[in-house]
């Protein structure tokens, strides 16, 4: 069972759990992802067809009827209860969330929404798992981004003993989590997810999964990238509400848009592709859990900086051209470069990392090229921001000049935009140099 199957990451899980496996696949959500992205104007790269013409694609295509879906509201526990009791699944998989940040900062109606949904919703799925059948493994969608603000050289997987020092003194913490910290409230709910799990796992003696997944980029996996298949393509946001960061980028590219890096771009961010999200999913739902155990897996495969991101699409596709604009985040780049302990089960995905990056993204871009005349330029620039007093959080250090975000209304603008920028380049670079004489 996967809960928020009309979505990016749910639908994709439900194509490959559906065709790679003898699962009995049902998919559950309530669809309301679709009317906020209508409050916020969000944008689609390709259709995302309703549910029920998705799975007679499938059906045509592969000739298999094991996918199915159902409409269940998640904040109803009743009905939860009665749909678990219906389908008896061994294993399930929650992805059902509001996924964004910006939209959770938005307005108190929507960081309101992102908790209910987020946290109200898991509580009622471990709550009907704890009285229908304690022997289904849940498995619950989490975010790396919940250890984005604390500044640490090192993220175990496990519960450890800490030591700090305070007024002189060295104080300990024995078998403890890792502290988290958020920066916004999609954030701050998936930190409370976490703790509910471990909190349900062990009074309830349930078998749960966290998933703290990173920045999930692409837009297909195998089963859908075709073009005859473009009937199965999963939801792909592009706009500066609900895409995930190099989503954004490979789409700016794809139209001649300049690559807008918010302040200085030295956030850094884990990164792992949709390709490889969903065959780590696969092996997640094979693992043996013990009840009462609460497991954690850090989903990711590389970690950069934004900046970084923006000069490797530049090494890929030397059109591409980034400029840095005011942050309208607050976040910072920390000190201390952060490692994430790998689980044993996904540790094969990170080999040859380097190079399936530059493989993905380079699908990634080839898909987007596809459909480049149907990216709404004046979607893709920020409009939330999360301090009241305007000023720019993203610089981490010495001064910087920020390009004020401009209104790309269409592509030809954006192309005139950056064929300016490289003209002004060209002339600042070979204008005389002014001589003071000596006195």
């Amino acid at each position: 069972m996967i809960l928020g199957g009309d979505g990016y990451l749910g639908w994709s899980l439900g194509l490959a759990f559906g065709n790679r496996t003898d699962y009995q696949v049902v998919l559950v959500d309530n669809m309301i992802k679709r009317e906020w992205e209508k409050e916020v104007s969000a944008k689609l790269l390709v259709p995302f067809k309703k549910p029920a013409d998705r799975l007679a694609e499938y059906k045509k295509i592969f000739g298999k009827t094991n996918i199915a879906f159902e409409k269940v509201e998640l904040m109803d526990q009743k009905a939860v209860v009665k749909v678990i009791k219906k389908y008896k699944p061994s294993v399930i998989i929650n992805a059902a969330q509001q996924p964004s940040a910006p939209f959770s900062m938005m307005n108190e109606k929507n960081a309101a929404a992102t908790f209910s949904n987020n946290i109200i919703g898991h509580l009622n799925v471990l709550w009907a798992i704890s009285e229908t059948d304690k022997n289904i493994t849940y498995i619950k969608l989490g975010s790396a981004g919940s250890y984005g603000s604390i500044d640490t050289s090192f993220v175990p997987l496990n519960k450890i003993d800490l030591s700090f020092e305070y007024k002189g003194d060295t104080h300990k913490i024995l078998e403890s989590w890792m502290p988290m910290h958020a920066g916004d409230f999609y954030h701050q709910s998936k930190i409370s997810d976490f703790l509910i799990s471990d909190l349900c796992a062990n009074i309830w003696n349930l078998k749960t999964i966290t998933v703290q997944q990173a920045t999930i980029f692409g837009a297909t996996i195998e089963e859908n990238h075709a073009p005859e298949r473009h009937g199965l393509s999963t939801r792909f946001n592009y706009d500066a509400v609900f895409s995930t960061v190099l989503n954004r980028f490979v789409c700016q590219l794809a139209i001649g848009h300049p690559l807008t890096i918010y302040g200085d771009g030295k956030q850094s961010t884990g990164l792992i592709s949709l390709s490889d999200t969903v065959d780590n999913f696969l092996k997640f739902a094979q693992m043996d859990i013990d009840p009462g155990e609460h497991v954690v897996v850090h989903n990711y495969t590389n970690r950069c900086s934004i900046a970084e991101l923006a000069t490797l699409l530049e090494k890929i596709d030397t059109s591409a051209m980034a400029t840095h604009i005011q942050n309208p985040r607050k976040e910072g780049a920390g000190k201390l470069y952060k490692k994430m302990e790998v689980h044993d089960v996904i540790a094969s995905q990170h080999e040859d990392k380097e190079a399936k990056l530059e493989l993905e993204l380079a699908r990634l871009l080839e898909f987007t090229k596809r459909y480049k005349n149907n990216i709404d330029t004046s979607v893709i620039l920020p409009k939330i921001t999360w301090s009241k007093d305007g000023q720019d959080h993203g610089q981490t250090g010495g001064k910087k000049e920020y390009v004020k975000a401009p209104e790309f209304l269409s592509r030809k603008s954006a192309k005139t935009y950056a064929a300016r920028e490289f003209f002004n380049f060209i002339v600042r670079l070979f204008a005389p140099k002014k001589v003071t004489q000596r006195q």
